[in-house]
């Protein structure tokens, strides 16, 4: 039986968790490592006073992912080549027993863009065996910055990067369909068109132009600027998302971020955007990328707005974003379940 059929279905960033997981920098990373595992340190650290977070390690890793993280962290060794657990990390799934289990969905270096990746393919396996929950597996190559769920069968995507000929050729739409109802219970797909411009590395993933905030709630990217290279597909998403429905035949809320951030400084003469969307939604908090102090109070404002009950944590991120990523990219939630103990 599929995990649709044993009542399955991927929660939302949103609910709760039992923990988080974060994967250390790996040792070959391109960027500036002492500098980037400094954000890892800040962010896990303030992660840690809102709920339970264990630090990923590649064995060679271990040693110094433990002493500088050992007194607000569980540090655990697998063996790792990349550090985005976002995207080569399982996606969690969860019944209506609240016992939940792992998919593990193919991983190639998003669209076979980096060789060394080998290590990577087999950390969901081993994280969900040390977890002792169920995995499930499919040759389906999805990364989890890739999409956005509602909790309740709906999910949003981009054309660019589900349906990229690097990454599924041999599957049509109709086909990635059925697999995302097979294994992650989602019974509709919104698909927008493109990410960002700046998303080259990921092939559009969609965290970077809306997220789920709630059932039947989205979080979408646009921006004011007409000369912003992003501003007409931005544009095109906007539109795609108030025409359509959830699994429930609901018409979305739309809530828009018109506030797409860069950096002032520049990083081997390039400028990096840090889209707000990619913020980490965790237990009582909302940790969102500082980028730009013109604008980061606005969205912080406009996040705070949105999760009035939750704490906004600002977090340093600009190796993270010159890595392709955010604080979005580098977690992945365990949902809290009645088999979930970390």
């Amino acid at each position: 039986m599929t995990p649709y059929e044993k009542n399955f279905k991927v929660p939302g960033r949103f609910e709760d968790h039992e923990c988080t997981f974060i994967t250390w920098p790996c040792k070959d990373s391109d960027l500036e490592i002492f500098n980037y595992e400094n954000e890892i340190v800040i962010f896990a650290e303030k992660l840690s006073k809102f709920e339970k977070v264990v630090v990923i390690a590649d064995p060679s890793n271990f040693e110094k992912a433990f002493k500088k993280c050992k007194h607000f962290a569980l540090i655990w060794s697998i063996p790792t080549d990349f550090s985005w657990i976002r995207d080569n990390g399982p996606i969690f799934i969860k019944n209506d027993k609240a016992e939940v289990a792992g998919v593990h969905f193919k991983f190639n270096g998003w669209g076979n863009k980096f060789e060394k990746c080998e290590s990577i393919k087999e950390l969901p396996k081993i994280l969900l065996e040390k977890l002792k929950i169920k995995r499930f597996t499919s040759d389906l190559i999805l990364e989890g910055g890739g999409v956005s769920f509602d909790g309740q069968g709906t999910m949003i995507t981009t054309e660019q990067m589900l349906m990229h000929k690097n990454r599924n050729a041999a599957f049509s739409k109709s086909q990635i369909e059925k697999e995302l109802k097979d294994l992650l219970g989602i019974q509709k797909v919104i698909w927008l068109k493109k990410g960002l411009v700046e998303d080259e590395g990921t092939d559009g993933h969609v965290d970077c132009v809306a997220e789920y905030l709630a059932p039947q709630k989205v979080l979408v990217q646009t921006v004011y600027d007409k000369s912003n290279p992003n501003y007409e597909l931005l544009k095109i998403n906007l539109e795609i998302l108030k025409a359509e429905n959830d699994a429930q035949g609901n018409k979305l809320e739309i809530i828009e971020m018109p506030y797409l951030p860069y950096f002032p400084q520049l990083y081997n003469n390039t400028q990096y955007v840090s889209p707000y969307t990619n913020y980490y939604v965790a237990n009582n908090s909302v940790l969102v990328p500082e980028v730009d102090p013109e604008l980061d109070e606005k969205a912080y404002k406009l996040i705070q707005d949105i999760y009035v009950d939750r704490t906004i944590v600002p977090i340093p991120a600009f190796y993270q974003a010159i890595g392709g990523g955010g604080p979005g990219c580098i977690t992945q939630q365990l949902p809290k379940g009645i088999n979930t103990s970390v």
